[in-house]
């Protein structure tokens, strides 16, 4: 049974989630933005080698900036972040530290994905929906009946497109993407709580307005 933790991290709130899966032994990190004490503790007492990605839903420095610090903690986690975000990771201007008046290691992904990539975990698989607007090589990762939206998609609201590499139609189709995936899925979004699909079709008045129909 897959169980998921939230954790806010950093002066900015972004939420960073810790994903197990009991009978499989194995778990994975979602946007590893800053550190946290309680996130640490917990994946001490699952197992720190049973760790098996770090995925990054765009290369912002509010899900990044403590990714390479957390790879060398648990060496077992494999970097993972979209293609085209892949630069992010070493260039200040990209990922907003210079904006934050912040500094942050650079480093490089040990695995770039795109639209449609999978990755294997448990009896599982993780898959990868390319979702550019926010930054281009922004995505999700869906796993069973949950999906991970990042900066994307939030309870109520979407996120910014006038970030570099941002674009407010790309976003407007990666929308498009999200509210056509047949069924609910529970939305576990970069910041603010937790919500469902169902809901934010129904609610949220950037998925609901007439140029995504």
């Amino acid at each position: 049974m897959i169980k998921i933790e939230r954790f806010v991290v950093g002066e900015i709130g972004a939420n960073c989630y810790f994903v197990r899966d009991d009978e499989a032994k194995s778990a994975f990190l979602v946007d590893t933005g800053d550190y946290s004490f309680e996130l640490e503790k917990r994946i001490k007492e699952f197992g720190a080698e049973k760790v098996k990605y770090i995925l990054l839903t765009h290369g912002h420095l509010d899900h990044i900036g403590y990714a390479s610090e957390m790879r060398k903690k648990f060496p077992s986690a494999k970097i993972v972040i979209g293609k085209d975000d892949a630069h992010f990771t070493n260039e200040d201007d990209l990922n907003l530290a210079w904006q934050f008046g912040m500094t942050m290691e650079h480093f490089d992904a040990d695995i770039l994905v795109e639209d449609g990539s999978e990755l294997a975990f448990g009896t599982d698989k993780i898959k990868v929906m390319a979702t550019p607007g926010h930054t281009k090589g922004g995505v999700c990762y869906i796993l069973g009946d949950s999906i991970f939206t990042g900066d994307t998609l939030f309870r109520g609201c979407i996120g910014r497109t006038d970030f570099p590499t941002g674009d407010r139609n790309d976003m407007i189709h990666s929308l498009r993407k999200l509210s056509a995936l047949e069924g609910n899925y529970k939305v576990y979004c970069g910041h603010d709580s937790v919500t469902s699909l169902d809901f934010e079709r129904k609610n949220n008045i950037y998925m609901t307005r007439e140029e995504l129909v």
